[in-house]
């Protein structure tokens, strides 16, 4: 297996002695992707109230954001959806950000030569465990998830680790459009529900608040192979994009983030709607992006 492919599939990447060697000589002779530039936003040292770790000593963490840059030509990046319709810089190269957190010893001359490369799950960021740091070894968690970054504004530094990836365009600059699906699960009353993904807001919204333009449909049971009943199609009159409450009822107030249902949407039904977007994040960016940060 590849040093860039081990990256991408392993839920841990774990580095030590000459195998660290390697990869970095791999990786820093290769124009291929770069992080070309650090931005620390915060630094705490010591961390964890001072707290000594074993022959270790004390700990210290380091927040900051990495941006990198692609080479879209380069086999190794060609396989990312789409990579060759997001904006280039003047080298041709496809930009992106990613935030890290660096949990180490104060003093490197005690590390173990040991660094562990944690998955953040839905963002939520993962810090070295304290038996690791009795061990003197070294924490990264690092962004991967584009979609994360469009839930909410952003500030620097928070707890969370995620990927700002460009936006996929057709070759002469307009936007690219297609068909999505988003589901509304244990939803119950009058008020208007979010669509959700993994917790958080799915990054697309409609072209159009027309409701005619898309399809709603509510259902009563789904199995795990995907078989569905008592499926029913709910009139596009009887919803909206919109924000909507028991003091701002149906058809409430326009939000292409929402969706509002006459009467409300029923405890015991799914709802899943299809529906037209447009301006696709490169979200496979990201991978290359949790690869690069680990090697830098």
């Amino acid at each position: 297996m590849t040093p860039s492919v081990q990256a991408l599939r392993s839920a841990s990447v774990v580095l030590t002695g000459l195998s660290l060697v390697l990869v970095l000589l791999a990786w820093g002779t290769s124009a291929h992707a770069r992080v070309a530039r650090i931005v620390i936003d915060v630094k705490t040292s010591p961390a964890f109230g001072g707290a000594s770790f074993g022959a270790a000593g004390q700990y210290e963490t380091i927040a900051g954001r990495a941006f990198g840059e692609l080479d879209p030509n380069d086999p190794r990046n060609a396989i990312i959806q789409d990579i060759e319709l997001a904006p280039k810089n003047a080298k041709g190269k496809v930009e992106y950000m990613a935030t890290f957190f660096v949990v180490k010893p104060i003093d490197m001359a005690k590390a173990s030569g040991l660094m562990w490369h944690d998955v953040p799950n839905r963002g939520g960021r993962l810090t070295l465990a304290a038996a690791s740091r009795n061990d003197g070894d070294v924490g990264l968690s690092s962004g991967w998830q584009g979609d994360n970054s469009g839930a909410t504004a952003q500030n620097f530094p928070n707890s969370n680790d995620y990927v700002v990836v460009p936006t996929a365009k057709n070759p002469d600059g307009s936007a690219i459009k297609g068909m999505v699906m988003g589901r509304i699960l244990n939803a119950s009353g009058v008020n208007s529900q979010p669509m959700i993904v993994h917790s958080n807001p799915v990054p697309y919204k409609p072209v159009s608040l027309d409701t005619t333009q898309a399809k709603l449909v509510s259902r009563v049971h789904e199995t795990i192979e995907g078989v569905v009943s008592g499926e029913s199609e709910v009139a596009s009159a009887d919803w909206a994009w919109a924000r909507c409450s028991a003091t701002n009822p149906f058809p409430g107030t326009p939000d292409a983030t929402q969706i509002c249902v006459r009467g409300g949407f029923v405890a015991n039904r799914v709802y899943q709607v299809v529906f037209t977007t447009q301006d696709p994040p490169v979200l496979g960016i990201g991978f290359a992006a949790f690869r690069d940060v680990g090697t830098f």
